[in-house]
C-alpha cells in the first residue's frame, strides 16, 4: 500500500518547522502527539522523538534501532506489535542473510521511496553511507504509509494514509521482478483485469467485483486508505486478500486457505449461484460448492451421488491447501544447460495450468494443453504428463456429454429444434413444440432447463456457447448466460460426469425420448 501525500498548507509547514526545531532541541513531544491521534494510541509519558535522518522527505524510521521500535509505534503500539510479527520486520536481516544481496536490493528492505508516493530517492538511499541509516532498516510503517513527520507535526491535518492500489506507490514497487513477480503476474490475472471489473459499480455485484466493497462485506475491513472514497472501482488488489498488519495466518491472509467450508478465503467470493433459482440464470462462481461438495446443480429425481460429492481436490485431508494448491502454485525456472536461476513464478496469475513460453515462464493465453505447465498437479499425480493426459481425457468425456445435450449444427448460437440442431434439448423442442421448456424468463424450472443448468455447470472451454450469449427461444430472443465454474471439470470430476449422465438419462425418459447415443465431438 502507498501514501498519497496530502496537500500541505502553510499551517502544516509551520508546524513541521517548529517540530524539527523542537526535535533538534530534544523537547518532550508527548502532549503534541497525544492530543489528536487515533484510538490505538499508547497514552504514556515518553522521551522525545528523534530528528529524521532524511529531513527532506520526513521519514522518521526507528526510534530505538536495537529494539526495532518504530517511531510510529510510540503512539500506535498495537499496530507496532502486529507489525513486529511479520516478515517485513525482518526484511533487513533477510537481505543480509542472502549471499547474493546487492545494493540495488536495499530500497525494498528499508524505509525508502518504494511503497509510497515519496519522491525518489528518499529515506535509506539518501543516508545509506551514514550511521543514521540504521534507523531506516526493515520495511516499517512508513514504507507503506509514507513519511510521518508531517503527521507528527499536525496529526489531524496530515493523515499518512496508505493506498489500496498495487503500483506505483504500492506493494508492487517491491514485490516485482524475476524473483518475486507478484505485480506482473497479478496484473494479467482476472483479479486485476477482465470483464468482471465492469460489474464493480453494480451494488449487487460489488462485494466481489470491487475490491473496496469486498474488504467491507467479505472481511469487515472499513479502515481508511488513500483511494477509498475516490469513487473508482478497485480491482481485487493485494490488500483484499492479504492483511498488511496481521500475521495470524500464513502469508498474512485475511482468511484461511485450508478451511473446507465457506470460510475459505477463495470461497468467500467463488460461491454465488450453484443451484437453479428464479430467475433461472446459469451458474455464477460455483467453484466453491463444486470443489467442497456443497449443493451444486439441478438434481434429477431419484439421483444420489453415492460416493459423496467431494472429490480428493476438495478434501482437506488429501489436499490441505485446497484451491490454492492448483491456483497459487509457485515454481522456479532454471536454465536447463547451466542450472542457473531464470525466474520464480509466484502463482499470482491464479491460473491452475498456466500457458508458458519456451523456457517455462507463465504467459497470457490462450494456448494448447501442450503449452501449459501442469506442475501444480505433480504433488498428487506424480508426473506432469500423467496430469495432462488425465485432464485431456476427462475434458473429452465431458465434451461428449455436452454434445449429447446440444450441438449447434447451424452455428447461430440458438438452440433450434431438431433436426436443425442436434442433441437432447433440440429433440425436446421438436417433440413438444413447446418453447417454454427452455424459457428461463417464465419463472418455471422445467426438466429441460435443469439439464441445461448442469451443462452450464460442467461447460468446458471448448464449449463456450453453454456459458454466454446463446439464445434459447428463437422467437422471443430469450438469452441465457452463465459463468465458467467447472474448470473444465476438474473441480469435481466424478460428480460432474455422474450428474450430467443422470440428467440426460432422466430427461430422455421424462419426455419419452430414446436415451441419446454417444455423439461425435464437434471439430
Amino acid at each position: 500500500m502507498s501514501h498519497l501525500r496530502p496537500h500541505k498548507g502553510g499551517g502544516v509547514r509551520r508546524n513541521r518547522a517548529r517540530l524539527l526545531r523542537a526535535l533538534s532541541a530534544s523537547t518532550v513531544l508527548g502532549a503534541i502527539v497525544v492530543g489528536a491521534c487515533g484510538s490505538d494510541i499508547a497514552y504514556q509519558d515518553r522521551p522525545p522523538f528523534n530528528p529524521p535522518a532524511d529531513s527532506t522527505a520526513g521519514f522518521l524510521g526507528y526510534y530505538a534501532v536495537s529494539e526495532r521500535a518504530t517511531t510510529c509505534g510510540q503512539c500506535h503500539a498495537e499496530l507496532q506489535a502486529e507489525w513486529a510479527a511479520t516478515a517485513h520486520a525482518n526484511a533487513w536481516a533477510t537481505l543480509q542473510a542472502n549471499a547474493g544481496a546487492q545494493t540495488m536490493c536495499e530500497p525494498c528492505h528499508t524505509v525508502s521511496h518504494n511503497g509510497n508516493r515519496a519522491a525518489e530517492p528518499a529515506g535509506y538511499p539518501t543516508v545509506s553511507d551514514s550511521v543514521a541509516a540504521a534507523a531506516y532498516r526493515d520495511v516499517q510503517c512508513e514504507s507503506c504509509h509514507g513519511p510521518g513527520l508531517d503527521h507528527l507535526a499536525a496529526p489531524t491535518a496530515a493523515q499518512p494514509l496508505a493506498s489500496g492500489l498495487v503500483a506505483p506507490g504500492g506493494c508492487g514497487d517491491c514485490h516485482n521482478g524475476v524473483h518475486h513477480p507478484f505485480v506482473e503476474q497479478w496484473s494479467v490475472s482476472k483479479h486485476a483485469v477482465g470483464d468482471g471489473l465492469s460489474h464493480g459499480d453494480n451494488p449487487s455485484c460489488a462485494e466481489c467485483h470491487n475490491g473496496k466493497d469486498a474488504l467491507v462485506q467479505q472481511f469487515g475491513v472499513n479502515a481508511p486508505y488513500a483511494n477509498k472514497d475516490d469513487g473508482a472501482v478497485m480491482p481485487i488488489t493485494c490488500i483484499v486478500c492479504h492483511d498488511p498488519h496481521d500475521k495470524t495466518l500464513p502469508a498474512q491472509l485475511r482468511a484461511p486457505i485450508d478451511e473446507g467450508t465457506t470460510d475459505n478465503l477463495c470461497v468467500t467470493c467463488h460461491n454465488r449461484r450453484s443451484t437453479p433459482a428464479a430467475p433461472f440464470r446459469g451458474p455464477h462462481a460455483a467453484q466453491g460448492p463444486l470443489v467442497l461438495g456443497g449443493e451444486a446443480g439441478w438434481v434429477p429425481p431419484g439421483y444420489e451421488w453415492l460416493a459423496g460429492m467431494t472429490s480428493s481436490h476438495g478434501d482437506p485431508a488429501t489436499n490441505p491447501r485446497l484451491c490454492a494448491t492448483c491456483h497459487v502454485s509457485p515454481y522456479t525456472v532454471t536454465d536447463p544447460a547451466s542450472g542457473d536461476f531464470v525466474f520464480h513464478s509466484v502463482g499470482h496469475t491464479f491460473e491452475a495450468i498456466p500457458c508458458v513460453d519456451a523456457s517455462g515462464i507463465p504467459v497470457p493465453g490462450p494456448c494448447t494443453e501442450n503449452d501449459r505447465t501442469f506442475s501444480a498437479c505433480v504433488g498428487c499425480h506424480r508426473f506432469e504428463v500423467t496430469a495432462r493426459n488425465y485432464f485431456i481425457g476427462f475434458k473429452d468425456r465431458l465434451a461428449t456429454l455436452l454434445d449429447q445435450v446440444w450441438r449447434d449444427l447451424n452455428d447461430n448460437a440458438i438452440i433450434d429444434p431438431a433436426p436443425t440442431d442436434g442433441g437432447l434439448l433440440p429433440e425436446i423442442l421438436q417433440a413438444t413444440g413447446d418453447e417454454t421448456q427452455l424459457d428461463p424468463s417464465d419463472q418455471v424450472l422445467t426438466v429441460a432447463e435443469g439439464v441445461l443448468y448442469n451443462a452450464q455447470l460442467a461447460a468446458t472451454s471448448e464449449r463456450p456457447k453453454f456459458l454466454d450469449g446463446a439464445t434459447i427461444v428463437a422467437g422471443d430472443t430469450v438469452s441465457f448466460s452463465g459463468h465458467p465454474s467447472g474448470g473444465n471439470g476438474v473441480h469435481n470430476p466424478g460428480f460432474l460426469q455422474s450428474l450430467l449422465e443422470s440428467s440426460i438419462a432422466y430427461a430422455a425418459g421424462f419426455y419419452g425420448l430414446p436415451a441419446p447415443a454417444a455423439l461425435a465431438r464437434q471439430p
